[in-house]
């Protein structure tokens, strides 16, 4: 069973979508966000531009995943 629900995926595409920041969102939904910024090739200054976080904040939610960081092309 995942430990995300369908409201963290929600929330997750809400804030990518500019919807919602970074900051109203859950740790679950940072998280999910974070993983799907990630997937789709994004570097933790475009992750936190994207979710208006800190670069510090969407680097340090990546490691907790322990994603890879991506460097900027």
């Amino acid at each position: 069973m995942s430990r995300y629900s369908h409201a963290d995926a929600e929330a997750a595409r809400r804030a990518i979508a500019g919807k919602l920041l970074g900051e109203e969102l859950g740790t679950a939904a940072r998280e999910v966000a974070v993983a799907i910024l990630h997937a789709r090739g994004r570097t933790d200054a475009e992750t936190a531009a994207a979710l208006r976080l800190s670069t510090y904040t969407a680097a340090r939610i990546r490691a907790r995943l322990h994603l890879r960081a991506r460097r900027a092309s």
